[in-house]
C-alpha cells in the first residue's frame, strides 16, 4: 500500500511539474495569434499613436487630450535647469468620464524613449523646478467631478536633437496608449 501511494504521489508531482514547467522552445517577441500574453493579459498586436488634439479614453475613468506643445525659450521660469537641453510645455486636458469624483495623476503623461516609459534625462526633467509664478497655468493633481475637466501644462526636458517624442499615460501598469508629437 505504501509503495502504491508513493508511486501515485510521485506521478502526481511529475505531472504537476511538467504542466507548470513552461515551454522548452525559445521565446519570440512576436505577439501570439490569440492576442493574449502568457500571463493572460490582453495585448494588442499594434500600438496606436495619437496626435495633438486627439482625445483618448485611457480606461482609467479619464479621457486625455494633448492640446498643444511649445518650446520654452525663456528658461528664467526655472529655479534650476540643465544646460544643453531643450524644455517644452505640454498642454493637456483630462476629463472625468465616470459617474464618480476621480483623482487625476500628478504628472498625467510621461515620455517614452527606447521603450523605457520613464527615462529621466537629469534631475531637472519635470515640473518640480518651475517658479511658483507659473503654477497657476500648470497641470495640478486634483479631484475632478463627473463630466468636468482639469487642464494645464507639464514641463519636460528633451535632448537637443529630439524632433519627435512619444508620450504615454503616466500609470504604473503597462499601457498601449501612446501620443506621437512633433516638436515645433
Amino acid at each position: 500500500m505504501k509503495k502504491a501511494l508513493t508511486i501515485l504521489l510521485s506521478l502526481t508531482l511529475i505531472l504537476t511539474l511538467t504542466a507548470c514547467g513552461g515551454k522548452a522552445t525559445t521565446e519570440s517577441s512576436a505577439p501570439e495569434k490569440s492576442g493574449k500574453s502568457s500571463s493572460g493579459e490582453v495585448k494588442s498586436d499594434k500600438i496606436k499613436y495619437y496626435g495633438i488634439g486627439e482625445t483618448v479614453d485611457v480606461d482609467d475613468g479619464f479621457e486625455i487630450t494633448i492640446d498643444k506643445v511649445e518650446i520654452i525659450d525663456d528658461l528664467s521660469i526655472f529655479q534650476q535647469y540643465s544646460e544643453g537641453y531643450v524644455y517644452i510645455k505640454v498642454y493637456a486636458t483630462a476629463k472625468n468620464i465616470t459617474d464618480e469624483k476621480q483623482n487625476t495623476k500628478d504628472s498625467l503623461l510621461r515620455i517614452v524613449r527606447d521603450d523605457n516609459p520613464d527615462p529621466e534625462l537629469s534631475d531637472y526633467s519635470r515640473n518640480r523646478n518651475v517658479w511658483n509664478t507659473e503654477t497657476e497655468e500648470m497641470y495640478i493633481k486634483e479631484y475632478i467631478a463627473p463630466g468636468e475637466t482639469n487642464g494645464g501644462f507639464m514641463v519636460f526636458q528633451l535632448k537637443p536633437d529630439e524632433k519627435e517624442i512619444i508620450m504615454t499615460y503616466d500609470v504604473i501598469y503597462p499601457t498601449d496608449i501612446r501620443f506621437k508629437i512633433q516638436i515645433p
